[in-house]
């Protein structure tokens, strides 16, 4: 048999078997990654969690799991009950179960889910009061950056609250609630956030103003950047932080609650006696239905309505309604001409 007419060599199966071989090997490397990380995170969990009791927290759980293999680290707590310090509020909040999520790739970002239902201990004017809450979705959002949160979002969705013992609630439920605040280099801290079907308990208004602004408050939106952050977190003491320049820059806000339909900008900080105090410039849609709504809800007199029907007249037009000013200042709410309302020191 000539070498011409020789059988040819099978090929080699070695090249079909090297991607499965290297993807079997990519699994096992992923799964050894995924215990080892996953017990270091049930202990700094656990460390974590040590240091909130040594400043005065409690907190209690039946069980705590990580979970979530592979895609993801999810520490779920079962019925986890937090308690603060007095200092803090003394406040306790019960529910049945809490979990915290991070992608396998960045465990500088977490998603913190609560339970649909918790219970919520508290003490408002020295009486002991309980409310239940109740939403469809609440959950967190932590960005660290060198062990340091840089970054925080909050949504809840569909929230009801309950008075089980004590007083009823201001709010009784809420559609959507939003928020978001990050720390900016110059040490500002950026937040922003929004309130949609912002529902009063029915014993929480008086009569004139549920008449004439509703019960229910359609949006509020704030977006803000707070100055002197650093005073204010370190010292927690406000009248240092306004001493020290500290305002409340606020760059866009609205409301839209019945014939109150804002928006406006402006700047608030704190007075001698820690009472909000600053000036914003507020654009108002329908300046009569407003005017006719503060006489309705006794929040202005005929007097002051007619001062503030002026005042409106004589305002500087916009593309959305007219502007007029809204004060701050010794402990009285000013809109335009007309004192509106009242604010005291904050505690």
């Amino acid at each position: 048999m000539t070498a011409q007419n020789a059988p040819a060599r099978p090929h080699s199966r070695l090249g079909l078997y090297l991607p499965f071989g290297a993807l079997a090997l990519a699994i096992v490397i992923h799964a050894a990654y995924w215990v080892i990380m996953s017990g270091q995170i049930h202990t700094a969990a656990e460390a974590w969690i040590e240091d909130k009791v040594e400043a005065g927290y409690a907190i209690d759980y039946s069980t705590m799991k990580v979970r979530g293999y592979p895609f993801r680290f999810t520490i779920h707590l079962s019925e986890a009950e937090v308690s603060a310090p007095a200092t803090d509020g003394g406040w306790r909040i019960s529910m049945d179960a809490a979990a915290a999520s991070a992608q396998f790739y960045n465990l500088d970002h977490w998603i913190v889910t609560l339970g649909q239902n918790a219970i919520l201990d508290t003490r408002i004017d020295g009486e002991r009061s309980q409310y239940a809450l109740v939403s469809e979705k609440a959950r967190l959002s932590l960005i660290t950056r060198k062990g340091v949160t840089s970054q925080i979002g909050a949504e809840i969705n569909a929230l009801s609250i309950e008075a089980l013992s004590g007083p009823e609630p201001m709010i009784g439920a809420v559609e959507r609630f939003a928020m978001n605040g990050r720390m900016a280099e110059t040490g500002e801290f950026i937040s922003g956030f929004e309130i949609e079907g912002m529902r009063f308990h029915d014993s929480q208004l008086d009569n004139p103003l549920q008449s004439a602004f509703g019960d229910t408050v359609t949006l509020v939106q704030l977006d803000s950047v707070l100055t002197e952050f650093d005073t204010l977190s370190l010292a927690g003491d406000p009248l240092a932080w306004s001493r020290a320049g500290g305002r409340l820059v606020i760059r866009q806000t609205r409301l839209d609650w019945g014939p109150a339909a804002l928006t406006g900008s402006g700047e608030i900080t704190l007075d001698r006696e820690i009472r909000p105090a600053g000036r914003l410039s507020v654009v108002v849609s329908d300046p009569e239905s407003l005017i006719s709504a503060l006489e309705d809800a006794r929040l202005v007199y005929d007097e002051q309505g007619a001062a503030l029907r002026l005042a409106a007249m004589m305002a500087p037009r916009r593309d959305e309604g007219i502007a007029l000013p809204f004060l701050l200042q010794d402990g009285g709410l000013f809109l335009g001409p007309a004192r509106i309302g009242e604010v005291g020191a904050l505690d």
